[in-house]
């Protein structure tokens, strides 16, 4: 009979728990996994004997859980980086299990279900603060499929769903583990999580307050950011600008083109007049993206609001791919024209910097992008909480992704995916709602309390340790 801390019990849990990560956050296409996803390496862990053996092992699961995200990028990111992210992200799983074990092993039962949740909020909520990219990679995306614990993001962010989606999996973990104390799990769990759900229903019932009808247009084989000619350039704009006259037929309220479709540079015809001309015959608001060239040779990620009869409404990309985009100039403000705000592909992935929008009552985000393909589900869905953070609806267009129409309560009412060697089109109306949310108010609150509750926990652990 093989006993139950047995390393080959112990592989096949790190395996089981690595995969079933894998195939839900980051890039994995089944994201309510993930409230099961890490219940077979703690259950092993937190009462397995050999430490070393469950750092190891940790860690193993750790690489294995963030293999989706490290294979979308290998093409992509620096070697440096690359071997970074293999080093670090599994080291962190393994710090969060390994202190998750020290306080289940000397503390009370409520100490021991916090832990994990408490720890991985955390340190993914500080990771997030100073990381390039923003909160890209949060656990708390995964659970974008499940609308109803979605709802938690307008008060706590995406610390709010990260927190969710970890302690789901511990309580489920406490229940295999500690079979004796199976009420008091049920209840110290079970009670902020039937809040969450009733919250979640009772938010998603409230509606809204008018639609808006939405037109997204790509064609991939459009996008170059390599166009050295001027007839290109407009040959490109006028395909656009045609497509604008074809959409015209659905009466769309506003139509968003892809980041960078357009190629503006010095000495040459203004492309953007092409689309401006369109938006003035059909009465359309056109919002377009631009790679423009300035004359010291630089370059800006450009988003241009056409609207008719009225002065263009001009954005300056703000976050930039580092690396990818070494030569642009970054932004420095945020564009809100009445309540429609815009912002640009990886600007979407900081939720601090488009908190602003939400606190100063924009009801609709237009959103020009340009995708990997391979991470087109995941940076949609990130947009998409966005627009539950701070109670907006998103319109995202993005080359070599996803067209994406979502509400303010993260229901997706549109998708389509682009296609490389024809026009995809998508039309549709969403709805907006007034008002503001608690996340938008008030901010990361919530990701703050759960660093000081880490903090209150160790000192708690180091406590039960000294009296025990």
């Amino acid at each position: 009979m093989i006993r139950k801390d047995h390393p080959y019990l112990g592989i096949v849990a790190a395996a089981t728990t690595g995969l079933l990560f894998w195939a839900s956050r980051d890039t994995g296409p089944s994201g309510p996994l993930v409230l099961i996803a890490p219940i077979p390496w703690l259950a092993y862990a937190l009462t397995a004997e050999r430490v070393v053996w469950i750092a190891v092992l940790s860690f193993l699961a750790g690489t294995l859980g963030r293999l989706g995200l490290i294979l979308t990028y290998i093409t992509v990111i620096p070697p440096a980086v690359l071997i970074l992210w293999i080093i670090f992200l599994p080291l962190w799983f393994m710090g969060t299990v390994l202190l998750t074990r020290w306080l289940y092993r000397s503390a009370s039962l409520w100490m021991a279900l916090l832990a994990y949740p408490v720890f991985s909020t955390a340190s993914e909520f500080l990771f997030n603060l100073v990381s390039p990219h923003g909160s890209f990679g949060s656990l708390g995306y995964a659970l974008i499929d499940l609308p109803i614990l979605v709802q938690a993001a307008s008060v706590g962010g995406i610390a709010a769903l990260t927190f969710m989606g970890s302690l789901v999996p511990m309580a489920g973990t406490l229940f295999i583990i500690s079979p004796h104390s199976r009420g008091h799990t049920a209840l110290l769990a079970g009670a902020p999580l039937i809040v969450v759900l009733i919250f979640g229903a009772v938010r998603m019932e409230h509606g809204y307050d008018r639609q808006v009808a939405v037109s997204l247009i790509a064609v991939d084989a459009l996008q170059d950011d390599d166009v050295r000619d001027e007839p290109t350039a407009l040959r490109n704009a006028k395909a656009y600008a045609d497509m604008i006259d074809t959409s015209a037929g659905t009466r769309p309220d506003i139509i968003v083109l892809p980041e960078k479709s357009l190629i503006r540079k010095p000495g040459w015809s203004d492309t953007g007049t092409l689309i401006r001309s369109a938006a003035e015959q059909y009465g359309i608001s056109v919002v377009a993206g631009f790679n423009e060239t300035l004359a010291d040779g630089h370059h800006t990620n450009t988003a241009e609001f056409y609207q008719p009869m009225q002065q263009n409404g001009r954005y300056l990309k703000r976050r930039l791919i580092p690396g990818l985009e070494s030569e642009f100039v970054s932004g420095t403000e945020n564009l809100i024209i009445g309540s429609t705000g815009i912002a640009i592909c990886k600007d979407m992935d900081f939720a601090a910097a488009i908190r602003d929008y939400g606190r100063r009552g924009v009801q609709l985000m237009l959103v020009p992008a340009w995708d990997f393909r391979a991470d087109a589900r995941l940076h949609a869905r990130m947009a998409v909480v966005r627009g539950v953070e701070n109670g907006f609806a998103v319109v995202r267009a993005a080359a070599n992704g996803l067209l994406t129409v979502s509400d303010a309560y993260g229901e997706i009412i549109a998708e389509k995916a682009t296609a490389k060697d024809e026009a995809v089109v998508l039309s549709a109306k969403v709805g907006l709602r007034d008002g503001t949310t608690l996340y938008a108010l008030f901010g990361d609150v919530f990701g703050w309390l759960t660093v000081v509750g880490s903090v209150l926990l160790i000192i708690r652990g180091f406590r039960s340790m000294r009296t025990a």
